[in-house]
């Protein structure tokens, strides 16, 4: 047992600045691939991110460092957010796999790099240079010199995304490797039901796909990739909003509403219903109508965008002032008459990228100045 589990040993804090970014890498890779496939949530849940804070599991890291295998915080995606629903969840569950994988190579190509820069640098032999990058147990630190932190920047890295990686894409249940086994089973499975087609008179009915409820329920209990418990968004209230809009677009104000009507009735928590509303209510001329409808989205919406939106809204509707009713109605109209269709929550790419390239930076001039010091303390 004792060969088993990794030795306790103060060095074995060296791997947390590895995990936070094999985490970070792992779990980004997930929430990018959903949010490209349809579910946008992640963005409301700060998942599109390289704060390391929102992907990490403070249990499964301390059982990281203490054991060597740990876990990150699981992805909530919705597979009815998905047009594909049981591929695309195939999909965001290997993505993270495969993010890690691509960390573990360039993890690698870092290692030998720093060990081929410090054998032309130092003089050093290859299996000295290799013992100050690679946590070899015979040849670690004891104190918290260079060589440790050579250790976790470079070695660390590599090993750790190894093992998330073959971790995560083991076939049992909460990792990801069960959630890709269990969408593409489930993905074959409905492909011949689709192909029956209609039942012909005298014949069974063809399979059917349990109701929507059912089908979420069942996979929260098998997926490993946790469901969220909001509910999707109902086909015909988006079918309804789509219509709505394209009233809207063509001036049709009450036909436009009733669909808003009908799209809140089928989910009272769509947002961009109750605005459209209220922006086919101003160009009507219908101030408080409006007014209440934008207060509907503020108080009802799911969505964190929605409310924004309709603060907007309101705030813009309080410089219109009334005094002047021929100007104000036509104010309303202007401000109404062109419906709210760029709903979809957008992650902060700019601050993203910002991140991204201060990250590489840093990394540029950190690891410059880690082979400097590297190489005067393999010299002495």
């Amino acid at each position: 047992m004792k060969d088993f589990l990794p030795p306790l040993d103060w060095t074995n804090l060296l791997v947390i600045p590895s995990l936070l970014l094999a985490y970070t890498v792992h779990e980004l890779g997930h929430a990018l691939i959903a949010y490209f496939l349809g579910d946008y949530s992640q963005v409301e849940r700060g998942k599109i991110t390289l704060n390391p804070l929102k992907h990490i599991s403070w249990f499964g890291s301390l059982a990281f460092v203490i054991f060597g295998i740990g876990w990150p915080k699981p992805l909530q995606a919705n597979p009815y957010n998905f047009k594909r629903r049981y591929l695309d969840m195939f999909l965001v569950a290997l993505s993270g796999p495969i993010a890690s994988l691509t960390m573990c190579l360039v993890g690698i190509l870092l290692t030998l790099g720093i060990a081929a820069a410090l054998v032309y640098f130092s003089g050093a032999t290859t299996d000295i240079a290799l013992a100050y990058v690679l946590p070899i147990p015979s040849n670690l630190p004891k104190t918290l010199n260079v060589q440790a932190w050579s250790l976790a920047f470079t070695g660390h890295i590599t090993l750790t995304s190894f093992w998330l990686t073959f971790i995560s894409l083991l076939p049992l249940p909460g990792l990801d490797g069960f959630a890709a086994v269990v969408s593409l089973v489930a993905f074959f499975r409905q492909a011949p039901a689709k192909a029956d087609g209609p039942a012909k008179v005298g014949q069974r009915p063809p399979y059917r796909q349990p109701s929507q409820p059912q089908l979420e329920s069942t996979l929260v209990d098998v997926s490993p990739i946790l469901i969220s418990q909001q509910k999707r968004r109902n086909n015909a209230a988006d079918i309804h909003f789509k219509v709505g809009t394209e009233y809207h677009q063509q001036k049709k104000y009450d036909d436009a509403i009733a669909r808003y009507r009908q799209a809140i009735s089928n989910d009272q928590n769509f947002g961009p219903a109750y605005i459209n509303m209220g922006l086919a209510y101003l160009a009507k001329g219908e101030r408080q109508r409006a007014i209440q409808a934008f207060r509907g989205a503020i108080q009802y919406a799911d969505d964190k965008r929605s409310p924004s939106e309709a603060w907007y809204q309101l705030h813009q509707l309080s410089e219109i002032t009334p005094v002047d009713e021929e100007i104000a109605q036509k104010d309303m109209a202007q401000m109404g008459h062109i419906p709210w269709t760029d709903t979809r929550p957008r992650p902060n790419w700019p601050g993203l990228r910002i991140a991204a390239a201060l990250l590489l930076v840093g990394g540029i001039f950190g690891y410059s100045y880690l082979l400097i010091q590297l190489v005067e303390f393999v010299r002495v």
